[in-house]
């Protein structure tokens, strides 16, 4: 077990591929090229560069979201579920506001 601070109780233990980050959605914006595609679901950031070629729908259907705000899009044609399983979060999205 891990050593615990003075005073306080043990610290939690994470993978070191996990990513904990909290990316704004200018910065998501910046990720819209099939080599570097991110997507906003609801408040969070995926990167689905690695999963294009995988997705049933085809890359195109991605592609026009890359860098954006997919949410209504992808609620009306999936369960939240299902992205869960592919493990492609990125983090919780800050600065929620919309992006021209």
């Amino acid at each position: 077990h891990a050593p615990r601070p003075e005073g306080g109780s043990r610290l939690p233990v994470f993978p070191s591929h996990v990513r904990f980050t909290m990316p704004s959605k200018g910065e998501i914006a910046a990720h819209n090229k099939e080599d570097d595609c991110w997507v906003i679901i609801g408040d969070e950031a995926f990167d689905c560069t690695k999963f294009l070629a995988d997705h049933p729908g085809g890359k195109k259907a991605i592609m026009l979201y890359a860098g954006k705000d997919c949410t209504e899009e992808f609620d009306m044609l999936h369960d939240r579920k299902v992205i869960k399983k592919y493990g492609i979060k990125q983090g919780t999205v800050t600065n929620m506001g919309k992006v021209s």
